[in-house]
């Protein structure tokens, strides 16, 4: 049973308070500049949290009712990291309530934290990243996993990257990290010649954008009127996919096919072919294209991550310094970057392993 019920003195009538409280917190984040997807995951937390307390005033709530949160998280079977990520969430909003001087200490600073083993990261070969680009069919699609494997980019920074902060003869390009700090990130010369042909002398908008079928639509008759209207969807300025009619004519259009043909000479006419279309590809895209590359290279549940990880672990294995990877990476703590050390000594096992004469007893049992 949630524990806002426990104690009787304590009043279960904040719900409406409580939500304008996170409100004001997630506000308070998005001031701050931190990324979408940290507010989405705070509100989700927090929201999970107080329907938890069913209403419990803020200033009354205890160490006790995060404990038993978290226990009823686990008993759902939320891993260990998920918990961890809420509870900082909590952490998060009791410091601002503390700041705000609605508590005067933090519950949350009585929990804990559990100390949870961080997996090693996934990530692909070289010779692997080259079987992803090998089956592009497009332009755009191949220079994506090349710009995402030559710079180690994550997908927010792929998707607001910019072709007018590209400068050619450098091959760098400005991007916005986490918390939209700024970073340059280099690519090679064949990533440089893919994306310049993707881009055909385009200077400007979004260096990958969303490729939308040629315009199409359908017709029909108002057969009390013998009027012929024609249908079709065309994208937005802002991008969203919207439904558009026109009169086309009526008794001198005898047929279907004339009002089709005549709806085809309209669009043609006066609607913006896909190419020109501005909007910018997005996450939902990106992790498609990836997923169904690695289907056609044979290469099971690729993700865009993995080529992030991939960036780096081959820095590493090159001999590349911890510390320059971190800065290409956009890490802030050199802790983040450390994991890639224990995925490079896998790597150096394995190598050892395959040419190494001490191990040639295991290689024979392993045959």
């Amino acid at each position: 049973m949630p524990t806002g019920a426990l104690r009787e003195e304590r009043s279960l009538n904040h719900r409406e308070e409580n939500a304008r409280l996170v409100e004001d917190f997630l506000k308070n984040l998005e001031a701050s500049n931190r990324s979408p997807h940290t507010i989405q995951a705070y509100r989700i937390s927090l929201t999970d949290f107080f329907d938890f307390t069913l209403g419990l005033c803020v200033a009354d709530i205890t160490h006790r009712e995060i404990s038993e949160w978290l226990h009823f998280l686990h008993a759902r079977g939320v891993s260990p990291q998920t918990c961890s990520q809420r509870l900082y969430a909590i952490r998060s909003f009791f410091q601002f309530a503390m700041r705000d001087g609605l508590v005067k200490r933090s519950p949350a600073d009585l929990i804990q934290n559990r100390k949870v083993s961080r997996p090693l990261p996934h990530w692909l070969s070289v010779a692997d990243v080259q079987r992803l680009i090998a089956a592009a069919e497009n332009d755009r699609d191949r220079g994506l996993v090349m710009f995402m494997f030559d710079t180690g980019c994550r997908i927010a920074e792929v998707v607001g990257a910019r072709v007018e902060s590209i400068q050619w003869s450098e091959r760098v390009l400005r991007v916005f990290g986490k918390g939209q700090k700024e970073r340059l990130v280099v690519f090679g010369r064949k990533t440089s010649e893919t994306l310049r042909a993707y881009l055909h002398g385009r200077e400007s908008g979004p260096l990958f954008r969303e490729e939308r079928p040629e315009q199409q639509g359908g017709v029909w008759m108002d057969r009390k009127y013998h009027i012929w209207f024609g249908q079709w969807r065309e994208t937005a300025a802002d991008g969203e996919r919207v439904m558009r009619t026109v009169r086309l004519g009526d008794y001198e259009i005898q047929t279907k096919e004339r009002a089709q043909q005549a709806l085809a000479a309209f669009l043609a006419g006066k609607l913006p072919s896909a190419k020109q279309i501005t909007v910018p590809i997005d996450p939902v895209s990106v992790r498609r294209i990836v997923r169904e590359l690695g289907v056609k290279a044979g290469l099971e549940d690729v993700h865009p991550h993995m080529l992030r990880h991939s960036f780096a672990t081959a820095m590493l294995e090159g001999g590349a310094d911890l510390r320059a990877i971190q800065v290409l990476l956009g890490h802030t703590s050199i802790a983040t970057t450390q994991i890639y050390t224990h995925c490079s000594a896998r790597h150096l096992r394995s190598q050892l392993e395959k040419a190494h004469p001490s191990w040639e007893e295991e290689r024979r049992e392993k045959e």
